[in-house]
């Protein structure tokens, strides 16, 4: 099952890394949210940010979803200690937090999304076309 995953994964990346969403012609869906009210989710700009990534793009994609980009670097380097750790004999490092992190985690995603919707400097580099198409 790990490497049906890994695989997918893979392919799903190699597909976003290739097909650019950021043309007009793009067959990537319209995020229903910002379809509906013109206002940026706080998954808006994931595709983009990930093409932006794949494509040596970091601070790119930093702007089409900031929040994104940093729980990316977060698990990146998460996956990167764990594998020190294991290269050195010693045990992984074990993901415990507190019941409240969960709520707080929310919270931040809920200010995000207020946040990057509001129209004047210097919040609207936020949105998720700020970065331009």
């Amino acid at each position: 099952m790990r490497w049906a995953l890994a695989g997918t994964a893979i392919a799903g990346c190699a597909y976003v890394a290739v097909a650019d969403p950021n043309r007009p012609s793009s067959w990537y869906p319209v995020c229903p949210f910002k379809a509906l009210t013109g206002l940026d989710c706080p998954g808006c700009g994931i595709t983009r940010a990930l093409h932006a990534l794949l494509t040596g793009h970091p601070l790119r994609a930093f702007d089409h979803n900031a929040l994104v980009m940093l729980v990316v670097v977060v698990g990146l380097v998460w996956f990167a200690v764990n594998r020190l750790r294991a290269r050195r004999g010693r045990p992984p490092l074990e993901l415990s937090h507190p019941a409240w992190w969960g709520a707080a985690f929310g919270a931040l995603v809920a200010v995000f999304w207020v946040v990057r919707n509001l129209p004047w400097e210097p919040f609207r580099w936020l949105g998720s076309t700020a970065a331009g198409a």
